[in-house]
């Protein structure tokens, strides 16, 4: 039986922030994003994280994507890597990454515009033994599991974020199967990979292992554009890393952060329209949801 997540769930699922706190205090992120072909992700992305308040976001791209995103977010940590054959992340540096991060317990935000080079950095990234205290798998991070570039198990506290194609992909259906039943579709990806699953779309349903199933109502087609997914998948990320440190568990974060984004694109698009607004629009009105909640 589905759960509606409402406003007063949301509310009481958040994260609090302490007056005796610090940035350690809410988790860290590494959002392995970007490439020369698809360098708006990974900028979309990491403030997504940073607005979902995780205390330290790390962004992992190609030199020339790290410097856009820091023009345009200082507050994020760079990661510079070099740039593979494809424009993409070069698996030898990915695989340093996960070395040096290996006692930060941070959560790992993998797919976002990585490109066709993406299976082999998410192998580097999440081998045998993963050290991330969660992850979210977005985009050709979850094309890379679909094609079995990921044979071992994934990190425990793991989310998917597919859309109905790339459910469609890891369930090994078509997309007309993926619609026709979602909610068994989202079950079925949340038993298959061991993790919690999130199938985007008109009424968002979140599973985890188990059979608890959560529906988002909110959001409009507005979202229905290039970016939008980029700022969920940081959103979750941001939300996972800061909600571990508090025991709130990967699906109620997941549904704090579809909910939000969501609520937030309803209120952009009375202002801007559905058909004028832009992903990064929904920002502003992200801030002014989190301050009337905060009061």
């Amino acid at each position: 039986m589905q759960q509606e997540i409402t406003r007063e769930l949301v509310q009481s699922w958040l994260p609090q922030r302490q007056a005796d706190s610090n940035k350690s205090s809410y988790g860290s992120v590494l959002a392995a994003a970007g490439s020369l072909a698809y360098r708006g992700a990974a900028a979309l992305c990491a403030e997504g994280a940073l607005r979902g308040g995780a205390g330290l976001v790390y962004l992992a791209s190609v030199e020339p994507v790290v410097q856009m995103v820091l023009a345009r977010t200082p507050e994020c940590c760079a990661c510079g890597c070099r740039t593979a054959a494809g424009g993409g992340i070069h698996p030898q540096d990915a695989a340093a990454l996960r070395s040096w991060f290996a006692e930060k317990h941070a959560v790992l935000l993998a797919g976002p515009g990585l490109g066709e080079g993406a299976g082999e950095v998410c192998r580097a990234l999440l081998g045998k033994n993963p050290p991330w205290a969660g992850a979210v798998l977005d985009a050709d991070a979850l094309n890379a599991l679909a094609a079995g570039r990921l044979r071992d198990p994934l990190p425990e506290n793991t989310i998917l974020t597919p859309h109905p194609g790339e459910a469609a992909r890891l369930l090994g259906c078509t997309v007309a199967d993926v619609q026709a039943d979602r909610e068994q579709a989202v079950l079925r990806l949340a038993e298959t990979y061991h993790c919690v699953a999130v199938l985007k779309g008109s009424g968002t349903l979140i599973a985890a292992p188990g059979g608890e199933l959560l529906h988002n109502a909110a959001g409009n087609a507005g979202l229905a554009r290039g970016g939008s997914g980029d700022i969920l998948a940081g959103l979750t990320a941001g939300l996972l890393a800061a909600g571990l440190k508090q025991n709130r568990t990967p699906a109620q974060m997941a549904a704090c952060a579809v909910w939000l984004h969501g609520t937030a694109a309803d209120r952009c698009a009375r202002r801007r329209s559905m058909t004028a607004m832009l992903p990064t629009d929904i920002f502003a009105d992200l801030g002014e949801i989190l301050a009337e909640m905060e009061l």
